[in-house]
Order: C-alpha cells, then structure tokens, then sequence
C-alpha cells in the first residue's frame, strides 16, 4: 500500500509544472521518511510507549495500521488496561530501538474503536516530525499539567498573547493554547518570554507547526528560537538535562 501510494503521488508531482511542483518536493520527501520509519516499526511489531498529555501512567501498545492515504496511524488497545482515549487528546509516542536508540513523535488522537469483544483500538494523526534518536541534537523536556510554566509573546497580528508551555528544548518550545490564532508556519512570534527553573528567558521564535486539535479547545504551536543567546542556550540545556536524569531515577527506584 505504501509502494502504491508514493508511486502515485509522485507521478502526480512530476505531472505539475515545474514552478509547482518544486514546492512539493520537499514536503514529499519528509512524508515518505515518516511513512517509511512508521511501517518499519509496525511490521517488526515493537512495542511503543505512549504518554496522554495530563496522564502521569505511561501505557505500551503496538501499530496496527500505517494509511497514507487517510493520514492515520492504527494502534492497539493501551496496556494496562483502565485508560480510555478520546479524539483531540495530545500523546507522545516513543519507540526505543537496537542500541538504546529511540524514534518519538508527537500527535493526538482523532478516534476510538472498539469491536464486538471489547477491545479498543485508537487512530492517531500522522506526526508532521519524528524525533529520531535526539536528531535535532537537543534533548527535549515535556512538561505536564503540574509544572504551570507560562509563556507570553506578540503574535504577527501585534496581538499580546499567554500560553502554557508544552514541552522546550534549549532550541524550541511548544505552546499550547486555548483558542487559535491566526498563525502558518514561518510566522514569527515576537518578544517570547518564559520562566523557567528559576531563570528568565527572552527571545524571538519562528513558527514551525500548528495544530489545532479536533475538539476546538486546544490550539498548539511549535517554534525554533532565533536569537537565543549561546550563554542562556547551555543554561537551559543543563537545566533540561539534569531534570531528565532526576525523572530516570525517580522512575527507576
């Protein structure tokens, strides 16, 4: 099925005129190493970790189904039992691999099936990125609902906005807000302040991706920073990576 659907989306591509379809080529690209990477897991049925956004329990489970075409992803029922999805709710899905590397990915949940014998199975959207092994080179802290960190910026349209800080890394930041805004990637977000471990942070950030969740009352934004300084960069890289072991060995004892 994967084979069928790129060899046709490519010829739809190449059919273009060069000027549109040169655009395309790139977004083809990184949907196919998605894809590709997503397949591999589901047929060597490896087990995946998944964290419900607001859940401290982790629960495990395997891929069913890989859809280009619906841009979807099928998993089983999460293991152990007792927690029930519904669409709209962000998750984080980790895939640890041979040589204690790792593939993890952000999405939320668009539906919940379940059949005559009770056992649930739960569609997720396709990740606009996989985080494979650490790839962006900066390891990435999510913050649940009990750290309440709180991020002010300007929005293009100069209107001044607060939003809950979803996950950061000495690179980036997700947001999450609770109504959209007019925003596309490669918007930037002026004036981007946090706090954070006792320390303030003040820069500029470029939009990266924007979802807006199926239930309306969640509105997530993903965003490099710019102009961080090198100085505030190591700082808040130290402080993310001494949280992270803290987080091991406490999940270890």
């Amino acid at each position: 099925m994967l084979r069928r659907w790129f060899k046709r989306s490519s010829s739809i591509t190449s059919a273009l005129p060069e000027t549109e379809a040169a655009a395309p080529t790139d977004d083809m690209r990184a949907v196919r190493e998605i894809y590709l990477n997503l397949f591999d897991v589901q047929r060597s049925h490896a087990l995946i970790d998944v964290a419900i956004d607001g859940v401290d329990a982790h629960y495990q489970s395997i891929i069913l189904d890989v859809d280009p075409q619906r841009g979807a992803i099928t998993i089983d029922e999460l293991f152990p039992a007792g927690f029930v999805g519904i669409p709209g709710q962000p998750v984080t899905v980790t895939v640890r691999l041979d040589g204690a590397r790792r593939l993890t990915f952000n999405t939320h949940i668009t539906a919940r099936r379940d059949d005559d014998n009770s056992i649930d199975s739960y569609a997720l959207a396709l990740p606009a990125t996989l985080d494979y092994n650490q790839r962006r080179g900066a390891f990435r802290l999510q913050l649940g609902q009990s750290w309440a960190v709180v991020s002010e910026f300007r929005a293009p349209d100069q209107q001044q906005c607060s939003a809950r800080v979803r996950d950061l890394s000495s690179t980036g930041i997700r947001l999450e807000l609770q109504k959209p805004l007019p925003l596309n990637e490669g918007d930037v977000l002026e004036d981007l302040q946090f706090e954070f471990a006792g320390r303030n942070y003040r820069c500029i950030a470029d939009v990266r991706s924007v979802m807006n969740h199926d239930r309306g009352d969640r509105f997530v934004i993903g965003a490099a920073f710019r102009d961080l300084p090198k100085q505030e960069q190591r700082s808040l890289e130290r402080m993310i990576m001494q949280m992270q072991r803290q987080h091991v060995q406490q999940v270890a004892l």
